[in-house]
């Protein structure tokens, strides 16, 4: 009985030896044909990010908003002026959306208006902003690998030629969201 038990014992060990050796060959037989099939960049990753630096700080402060017309970049008061910048700093160029999100706003309908500017004083859009949600203010706007782009967004209380005392003391709260979409090369 030992006799037998022992054969098997040697017979499953060879086995065991074989399969290890089978299993050694394979994975060294598929490393150098991945080696040899293997271009230069091959396995280079490219991505896409952007970063948002809030020239005037990250808040949106709009305690002092009187009722006027329409500002422009040289209106000093009665209008809330927030300038920022977005870079590329990935490998890949890409597309952009930007918005306002609205998360209070205690202002009557259609009394907040914005104006987006670009860094040569175009202006890229206007609007108004809602009670809640997103506002798109921008759309498609393209940015390079390696660009930074400024913008300057304006923000105020829209003069109606009527009494507007019940806006005093109203808040607007709210920040910038941007979309991103890398655009791919093959």
């Amino acid at each position: 009985m030992n006799n037998s038990k022992s054969k098997n014992d040697i017979f499953y060990l060879i086995l065991l030896v074989l399969t290890i050796i089978t299993m050694l060959v394979g994975i060294t037989f598929t490393y150098f044909s991945l080696i040899a099939k293997e271009k230069k960049d091959s396995t280079k990753i490219q991505t896409g990010t952007i970063s948002i630096n809030y020239i005037d700080g990250k808040e949106i402060n709009t305690y002092a908003l009187l009722p006027i017309d329409e500002p422009t970049l040289n209106t000093k008061y009665s209008v809330y002026q927030k300038r920022f910048s977005i870079s590329s700093n990935g490998t890949l160029d890409q597309y952009m959306d930007m918005y306002i999100d609205v998360t209070k706003n205690e202002f009557a309908p259609s009394a907040l208006g914005f104006i987006l500017y670009d860094s040569d004083n175009n202006k890229i859009a206007k609007g108004w902003i809602p009670k809640v949600g997103k506002v798109l203010m921008a759309s498609n706007i393209y940015l390079k690998r390696g660009e930074t782009k400024n913008f300057t967004v304006l923000i105020w209380l829209q003069e109606n030629n009527q009494n507007q005392d019940y806006e005093q003391g109203n808040t607007f709260v709210g920040g910038f969201d941007i979309d991103a979409r890398q655009i791919k090369y093959e």
